[in-house]
């Protein structure tokens, strides 16, 4: 005789009574799955947090604009392979204009390094210069060149300063300031959760004076003086890079990606005098991409671990639902002397496991606001003047330590698909051999 199908209400009713029946063993598979994902939904939180709190300060960094360097540096050695041919450097200038428009990006100046004079020695365009305030040119006399300098100097500054002898350049009059950032990463001291991100950030820009070229021709005489200080040859465009300015954010990170991996603009090339040149491309004066690119690479591997950690809850959920069935033999039977169906009985089960995924998804989501409560107590003002000092600040940046993405509603599927999963995997637990067995056992 075929058993009859339960109405879903009573099924409902009947899953949940056998969690209010039996407390303990209920509780005891909540409290582990909660806890297998609670610690990473808390470090996705924080993740998410963390990055909206580095990513407007390094904003505030900049006022509000990305700034992204690129250009053509000439390589000695290089490997064999396709070299986009172009008739000059110049014309591949050209190309590096046309690639920022596409991206609605503008170029606003350049930087370049020269080496061959004793200290290597930055330049910057004066229409670069100026995008930062205001330069003070009254300042110079005689063959004195202008510089500019990070907005908060670090306390070693004057070391960048001073001539190979140890004597101050006293050629070198500061004109104005530059945003930039620490060398070094924002970690916090000890064992802190947060330097798991934090650890992995890094300066954008080297904190040296950059010497700006007001067009006067000082600049190249400077570095002349230099070259023939140090009896070596100064090299004063050994890499120019065009600065390219972004207003928007999304626009600034696909040119620097797709720039950086040669997607929009030839990666290398080749001159017809055969001199070979590779693109450089790096984020200065602020730290916005690579604090985005590191908190993507980051929410990358908590998905591997989320993964893993369903691998896990369904292992220890499917080794515990079969005890549970088998410890159910009894009710089972009265449910199929009732006349309830198999199908019936499946759907109780089901209705049972997914009620406890569902509490275990409000235990994990209590103990992740409670573990990032925690680290935002204990670690919001120190985290504030760090920043501080890293993006070189006149004011402590707004610190959240908590924020939602698309891997929350991840981590949730994760945990409510460990329901349907175990269910298949036990089946065979119902079957009425295996309940008859039991029964006798007991």
């Amino acid at each position: 005789m075929k058993g009859k199908a339960l109405k879903f209400s009573d099924a409902l009713h009947l899953s949940w009574s056998n969690i209010s029946q039996h407390k303990s063993r209920s509780v005891i598979i909540v409290l582990t799955i909660s806890v297998l994902f609670g610690v990473v939904m808390a470090f996705n939180f924080m993740l998410e947090g963390l990055g909206k709190t580095t990513f407007d300060a390094a904003m505030q960094a900049s006022d509000g604009k990305v700034y992204v360097a690129t250009g053509y540096g000439e390589v000695s050695s290089f490997n064999e392979g396709d070299y986009f041919k172009i008739d000059s450097i110049e014309s591949a200038e050209k190309l590096l204009e046309e690639n920022a428009e596409r991206y609605h990006g503008q170029i606003v100046g350049w930087v370049t390094q020269c080496n061959g004079v004793g200290n290597t020695r930055w330049v910057i365009s004066k229409e670069l210069a100026e995008r930062f305030g205001n330069l003070d040119l009254s300042k110079l006399e005689g063959h004195q060149v202008p510089y500019v300098s990070p907005r908060m100097e670090p306390e070693d500054f004057d070391k960048s300063l001073k001539n190979p002898d140890g004597t101050r350049d006293k050629s070198l009059v500061k004109v104005g300031t530059y945003p930039a950032t620490e060398p070094r990463s924002p970690t916090l001291p000890g064992l802190n959760p947060l330097n798991l991100l934090l650890s992995r950030m890094s300066g954008s820009y080297p904190t040296n004076p950059l010497i700006v070229d007001d067009g006067s021709g000082r600049v190249t005489q400077y570095l002349q003086r230099m070259a023939e200080q140090n009896n070596t040859q100064a090299n004063i465009h050994d890499l120019k890079q065009f600065v390219v300015m972004f207003d928007n954010y999304d626009d600034a990170i696909a040119y620097y990606w797709d720039t950086a991996n040669g997607e929009s603009i030839p990666k290398d090339i080749e001159t017809p005098d055969g001199r070979k040149y590779v693109i450089h491309s790096g984020e200065d004066f602020s730290d916005v991409i690579g604090a985005e690119l590191i908190t993507r690479n980051t929410r990358n591997t908590l998905i591997f671990i989320e993964i893993f950690l369903i691998i896990v809850a369904v292992v220890i959920a499917t080794l515990t639902f079969a005890h549970i069935i088998d410890q159910d033999a009894a009710t089972i039977a009265l449910y199929r002397s009732l006349g309830a169906s198999t199908g019936s009985i499946y759907l109780v089960y089901f209705l049972y496991l997914l009620e406890m995924c569902v509490l275990a998804v409000l235990a994990c989501i209590v103990m992740a606001m409670v573990l990032v409560g925690l680290l935002w107590l204990f670690n919001a003002d120190a985290l504030a003047k760090r920043l501080q000092e890293f993006y070189m600040l006149s004011s402590t940046p707004k610190v959240v330590l908590f924020g939602f993405d698309s891997l929350f509603y991840g981590i949730v599927g994760s945990i409510l698909i460990i329901a349907p999963i175990t269910l298949l995997l036990t089946l065979h637990n119902f079957s009425n051999k295996h309940i008859a067995k039991k029964l006798k056992e007991d």
